[in-house]
């Protein structure tokens, strides 16, 4: 009796961890029409991220948070990963990125009323030009000491900025920025009629998974998510989540 007891203790010890759930947090900012709280399963980028990791076997969580504390908290190791970041050097230092989700174009918002048009970054060191604080831009405007640029905390600052003179360019994405102007409408009657994304853009940011080398088993988890992410590309999953999605992808 003593040796079936045993026997069945030595064996709940080392079969535990096959019944532990793995868990994977996200941590980001609401950044639609790409991902956001109040969108269809948080958006089809959040849908993707979370599948792949599902079908690896994860239970996943993702928390909207602001982007500041999002960057904190992944690097202190608090979170795992920050969900729809750009890959730049500094960032490559702290995090692991995964295969591409997306990609975004990125560029300037001004008001239509006003004459400003540019080829080069150095035509614009006159202007004001606003950019949400912690966020990755292009290499080139990112390095661009020289421009005048206004820290905001979300977008939606720098657009009413944007409309009311304080600024005169705000950098971010134009399928983010149109979007955010449709709900500003609400409070700010005829804002999306009165600013416009203008061209060159300064860039096609593909956007990523990037998991803190300070999460538990970081490594792990970012063979787990590529291995999960090319799986549901190869079932018809992905296609089936943007088709879902169709009308918020751009």
């Amino acid at each position: 009796m003593r040796k079936i007891v045993v026997f069945l203790i030595v064996t709940l010890f080392y079969s535990a961890p096959c019944f532990a759930a793995k868990r994977f947090t996200f941590v980001t900012v609401d950044f639609p029409p790409y991902y956001g709280e109040e969108l269809p399963e948080y958006g089809w980028v959040s849908e993707i991220a979370r599948k792949a990791l599902e079908i690896k076997g994860y239970e996943v969580e993702i928390r909207f948070i602001p982007w500041v504390k999002a960057l904190e908290g992944t690097q202190e190791g608090s979170y795992d990963a920050l969900l729809g970041a750009y890959r730049t050097p500094e960032r490559s230092q702290l995090y692991y990125f995964s295969l591409p989700v997306g990609q975004v174009r990125i560029g300037f918002f001004k008001r239509k009323t006003d004459e400003i048009s540019f080829k080069e970054l150095t035509e614009l060191m006159d202007y004001k030009i606003g950019v949400v604080e912690g966020y990755a831009t292009s290499p080139h405007f990112d390095s661009a000491n020289y421009l005048n640029k206004h820290f905001v905390s979300n977008l939606d600052e720098g657009l009413k900025l944007l409309r009311n003179g304080e600024l005169d360019l705000m950098a971010d994405s134009q399928a983010v920025g149109e979007y955010r102007l449709k709900l500003l409408e609400k409070e700010e009657n005829g804002i999306s009629s009165e600013i416009e994304f203008i061209k060159p853009e300064l860039a096609k940011n593909k956007i990523y998974v990037a998991i803190s080398k300070n999460a538990t088993n970081a490594a792990r988890k970012l063979m787990d998510f590529n291995r999960g992410l090319i799986k549901i590309y190869r079932k018809g999953i992905v296609r089936k989540i943007r088709w879902k999605h169709k009308k918020y992808i751009k």
